[in-house]
């Protein structure tokens, strides 16, 4: 069999799952890099909302930028993405997105290999159709790295050189370094909304507990980052602090920095997001996109778990601690909106997120202590 050289990694559609399936590119790279490993060219299909993330990343010789929404929508997407696919002349694809579009556009462009997990009616277009459990089974980044290892195993590459994956980002690490934290008052980071649908997100009443308590009792700024479809849970949660100091946007600069809550919502791109979470301390946030990106970078992050199963998508990092509402036997329901007359998450406390953050803020400080000399 032909060894395969050109390897397109396809990434999967939310930000979450990009972050998650970093790992599989951290461990392609090591494979190719080991002392006897196969000589590979990687190459990152990824959504154009996502593409700043991986520029200049040393994992990735080249980035395919998807435009959806864009001219890679509808059929005529299809075959536009396919061609520019077939340009590449890949061997092999792994599939992130568990689509039959995925499947199908990496079979139109004529690859020989195509890796994915069985699903949305796509077996017959993959070569080789790995099963997938239960949800929550195994966690996403494992089954991302899954692709990897049944490429692995087709080109049979020696085990010896399949080293584990690095658990820490480094692009988004240096994306971050662009902003340092303040020694001023401590600035916490709250992503209040989600891109899936309401049943994943902290109610607002609670939500007003927490940020009340973090000013009052820790004397934290309160960073608002997401984007604009959070606006109606934070116009709620600005009606229940009225006490409090609120500044919009960006232009006031560092003046800024005095209000109590920074409200940056739909204001930020990917990369400035990014570079503010590195100067918060800490970041509590649903089960989002920006939650696994302020674990990645090291930010002691409290997940807020509600119809989706931390088993599943628990965000990986040092300092990380998921919450969610005991005793509802319904979750994860992984539905877009509750259909119960008691939401899960709306019985979870402000205090109660509050201590998760208090504890993981202090085992980030006995770590600093317990590493710096004498």
């Amino acid at each position: 069999m032909k060894q395969p050289r050109r390897i397109l990694v396809v990434a999967p559609n939310w930000l979450g799952d990009v972050v998650m399936l970093t790992p599989l590119l951290t461990w392609l790279d090591a494979v190719r890099r080991a002392p006897g490993g196969p000589s590979l060219e990687l190459a990152l299909a990824v959504r154009a909302a996502w593409a700043p993330l991986f520029a200049g990343d040393p994992r990735v010789d080249e980035l395919l930028v998807a435009e959806r929404p864009g001219r890679h929508d509808g059929l005529r997407g299809i075959a536009a993405q396919a061609a520019r696919w077939r340009q590449g002349r890949f061997d092999a694809a792994l599939l992130g997105p568990p689509s039959l579009r995925a499947a199908l556009t990496a079979a139109l462009a004529g690859v020989d290999l195509r890796i994915g997990h069985r699903g949305d009616g796509r077996s017959l277009l993959l070569t080789s159709a790995l099963p997938r459990a239960p949800r929550g089974t195994r966690h996403y980044a494992l089954e991302m790295l899954d692709l990897g290892a049944a490429l692995a195993g087709i080109a049979r590459w020696e085990r010896a050189a399949l080293p584990a994956p690095e658990p820490a980002e480094a692009r988004l690490q240096a994306m971050a370094s662009a902003m340092t934290p303040s020694a001023e008052r401590p600035l916490w980071a709250l992503g209040p909304g989600t891109t899936f649908g309401p049943a994943k997100n902290w109610p607002a009443a609670p939500m007003a507990a927490f940020v009340s308590a973090a000013v009052a009792t820790e004397g934290a700024r309160v960073l608002l980052l997401g984007d604009a479809g959070a606006a109606p849970i934070i116009d709620e949660l600005r009606l229940a602090l009225p006490a409090l100091r609120w500044t919009r946007g960006m232009d006031g600069g560092e003046s800024a920095l005095q209000a109590d809550v920074i409200d940056l919502s739909g204001c930020t791109t990917l990369p400035e997001a990014v570079a503010w979470l590195g100067r918060c301390r800490a970041y509590v946030g649903n089960d989002s996109g920006l939650m696994h990106v302020a674990a990645a970078l090291g930010i002691p992050t409290v997940g807020l778990f509600g119809s989706s199963n931390p088993d599943w998508t628990r965000p990986s990092g040092a300092f990380v601690e998921v919450v969610a509402a005991d005793g509802f036997a319904c979750r994860p329901c992984y539905r877009r909106t509750c259909n119960h007359p008691v939401f899960c998450l709306g019985a979870v406390e402000g205090e109660r997120v509050l201590q998760a953050v208090q504890r993981l803020l202090a085992a980030a400080a006995g770590r600093r202590e317990g590493s710096s000399p004498g």
